[in-house]
């Protein structure tokens, strides 16, 4: 029996990450079960999802406590959630990340995989999306199911162009994933957030160029957590409370607004 336990954010497509897992795994001809646990069901939230691949008799209908594998889709989740609970001592971490195995910071001493998926994923897809790109990095650091297989799976669930981008962001992350040692550290550094702030949320940050902005005061008005304030004119993020939706960037007539990712 395998257990896989996945985290990512609300957008991410971490529960779609564990259904074309699961998939592979039923095409190599195992049991594979798919699990997802929705909390808030919102862009940015953290969220997370089982896989099991095993034999009939010795699936069960319950969370996954001590994982396996552990899956992490945006490089950020692990400074707000403790991703290596329960990881067994002989599993293994696979994280979306921009550096090697050796420069990421963790409490525990566990083999660790990485790739920049979030680079693959603009690179290929235009969009953050990391799922599939993840799947290419556990296939290659864990071998517990064939590169072969997360693509027939991802066929399986898109076509025409978008089935080919996202089997190249698989191929892609395959070709680019180190595994190694982590940077093992006493105590990983979770800086706390005010009360109701959504900002652990965050992977992309919005920058106002002040010369830009014009004043109109639309970012300040779709801003769904009130996170924006107007000063002399020119918006003003908080980022206590701003969860880097991106809706600013979106919306803002001139381009003042730039997303850019937050540093690990």
């Amino acid at each position: 029996m395998i257990e896989i336990r996945f985290h990512g954010r609300g957008g991410q497509g971490a529960v779609t990450a564990s259904r074309l897992l699961a998939t592979a795994a039923f095409l190599e001809g195992h049991h594979s079960q798919s699990i997802p646990m929705y909390g808030t069901e919102r862009r940015g939230a953290p969220v997370t999802a089982f896989v099991r691949i095993g034999e009939k008799d010795q699936m069960v209908r319950s969370l996954i406590h001590e994982p396996d594998y552990v899956v992490v889709l945006d490089p950020l989740l692990r400074k707000s959630v403790n991703i290596t609970e329960g990881l067994k001592d002989t599993g293994m971490l696979v994280v979306n990340s921009s550096v090697p195995p050796m420069e990421v910071e963790l409490d525990k001493d566990i083999l660790t995989a990485t790739v920049d998926a979030t680079a693959i994923a603009l690179e290929v897809l235009g969009r953050p999306i990391t799922n599939t790109a993840i799947l290419g990095a556990f296939c290659k650091a864990t071998g517990a199911v064939k590169l072969e297989s997360v693509i027939e799976a991802v066929n399986q669930q898109w076509s025409g162009r978008l089935a080919e981008m996202n089997v190249k962001a698989v191929e892609e992350a395959y070709d680019r994933t180190e595994v190694g040692r982590p940077k093992v550290v006493d105590k990983i550094d979770r800086p706390s957030a005010p009360t109701n702030s959504k900002a652990d949320w965050r992977t992309f940050k919005p920058m106002v160029d002040a010369e830009k902005c014009i004043g109109c005061k639309l970012c300040w008005m779709v801003c769904p957590d009130g996170s924006i304030d107007m000063v002399e004119n020119k918006s003003v993020i908080n980022y206590d409370y701003c969860k880097g939706c991106g809706i600013c960037a979106e919306e803002c007539p001139v381009d003042a607004i730039e997303m850019r990712m937050e540093a690990e």
